[in-house]
């Protein structure tokens, strides 16, 4: 069983580290969720989430004694941008019309 915790949280801290990295060099979208446990998106893209996968995610780093908001900001900042690359999109586009 150790083995498999130490391994666990190896495998949690790539999945940050990962997230972490993409995030700085653009999205974080494209990271895949690795199989951390029975009942967590593993091979999901981090963009195709949930809000409940997150909550998901979050209370797992917490059983591993990790900061379970890590995982929520990440994607919060993902969602806000975007959301905001959406609006930016759209925005011309309504100009247009008028």
């Amino acid at each position: 069983m150790p083995d498999e915790a130490l391994s666990r949280h190896a495998v949690w801290e790539r999945f940050i580290d990962d997230l972490d990295r993409a995030g700085q060099a653009g999205s974080a979208a494209d990271i895949e969720v690795p199989p951390l446990g029975p009942g967590l998106p593993a091979g999901r893209r981090f963009g195709d989430l949930t809000r409940i996968d997150v909550e998901n995610l979050s209370r797992f780093a917490n059983a591993l004694g990790r900061r379970a908001d890590v995982i929520t900001v990440l994607w919060q900042d993902m969602e806000r941008r975007r959301k905001a690359a959406a609006k930016a999109a759209k925005a011309p586009k309504d100009k247009d019309r008028k």
